[in-house]
């Protein structure tokens, strides 16, 4: 998956691959004020949201119902879960996102 194609996230969040293994990917990503990604899921990963600056708002979708957090610490999100995350603050947020439990994929909701 190339870093600056990823469909999902409009022109405010900006990803860095920091490490890709069999297992696992470890990524730094930047949410530039309003910046935010489209409702998403992924097969077979679970997303870890490690947050190092700032506020991150993660929602997660089942159903009609929406669960927004935000989260200045950390936050999962299983495989199957439709989510999207987004900074409705006016600092950036950075945090690092590790992905474990299959092969990296994102499917659009």
């Amino acid at each position: 998956m190339n870093d600056k194609d990823i469909p999902l996230a409009n022109s405010k969040v900006r990803y860095e691959t920091l490490l890709i293994k069999e297992d696992y990917s470890v990524s730094q990503t930047t949410v530039l004020p309003g910046g935010e990604t489209q409702w998403h899921h992924h097969t077979n990963v679970r997303d870890r949201f490690v947050v190092v600056k700032g506020v991150l708002t993660v929602e997660t979708k089942t159903g009609a119902l929406v669960d927004k957090r935000h989260v200045d610490d950390h936050h999962t999100v299983e495989p199957g879960v439709i989510h999207h995350v987004r900074n409705e603050t006016c600092d950036d947020v950075v945090y690092i996102n590790i992905q474990s439990g299959g092969e990296r994929d994102i499917v659009l909701a």
